[in-house]
This record gives structure tokens, sequence and C-alpha cells, in this order.
């Protein structure tokens, strides 16, 4: 090998060294309590990300909060019920209610599975242990390995 082929080499060697330490440094999970998406471009090989979290604030839900304050706090993050947790998957979804309704549906049940309309490869499902949130899983999937 001539010198300046070795020196390339080593080179992309150690570049290649270099980014796998940086990445396997960041830490895709806390990241994921704000922003999924961009959680999910550490996450080999698929580059989906999925995690639950049992304390803290994720995506503007607190653990530990009611489950009225939880409800209000996914619809201001942008996110919309999906009946089909509690068994109702008609076409139309929660537009099929009125508002009380939903609400009064929604507090009923021991969790509540949410999606994006913006972006439909983001969701949450808020877990509850009696009124309050227990545990909030929350995904982004770019890829589905099928």
């Amino acid at each position: 090998m001539r010198k300046r082929s070795k020196i390339a080499l080593g080179a992309a060697v150690a570049f290649s060294a270099i980014s796998a330490v940086a990445f396997a440094a960041v830490d895709a999970r806390e990241i994921g309590r704000e922003n999924p998406k961009m959680a999910a471009n550490y996450r080999l090989p698929l580059f989906n990300f999925s995690e639950t979290y049992t304390d803290g604030v994720v995506l503007g839900v607190a653990v530990g909060s009611t489950k009225e304050d939880a409800i209000q706090a996914a619809e201001r993050a942008g996110f919309t019920v999906s009946p089909s947790g509690w068994g109702d998957t008609r076409a139309g979804g929660a537009d099929l209610y009125d508002r009380s309704e939903l609400v009064a549906t929604m507090l009923r049940q021991p969790f509540l599975t949410f999606s994006d309309a913006s972006d439909t490869k983001r969701g949450m499902i808020l877990n509850f242990r009696g009124d309050r949130v227990a545990a909030i899983s929350v995904y982004y999937i770019n890829f589905e390995n099928v």
C-alpha cells in the first residue's frame, strides 16, 4: 500500500471510531422526553424510537398528574385521543363524540392512546393507576419491519 492510501485509510478508521463514540454518548431516552422524532435518529438500525417513562414530564404530560390534567396537557401538545384504545374502531375516531361525552369516556379508561394528526409517525400512551398517570409511553416510527 502506498503511504497516502495508508494515511487515508487510517484517517477514515479514526473518524469512524470517533463518530461511533460520539453517537453512543447521546442519551436518546432523554431526548425522547421532548422530541421522539429527534431521538429516533439515534436508534439503529431502523431509526425508530419507543420508550416508557415512569417519572418526570414527557411531551408536556407529568407522571403523577390527574387524568384531567394529563388529557389537557396531551391535547395542548397537539395530540388527539384514539378511541380504538377502548374498542371503538369506527372511522372518524374522536370526531364522532361530542366533547362532554368524549371526556367522560376518556376519564373511565385505564389507559389512553394518543396520536398526532400532523405527524402520524408520533404517538403517546398514558397508563393510569387510579386517577393518576403511572407511566407514559412515547414512540416515533420511521420504518416498520414487516
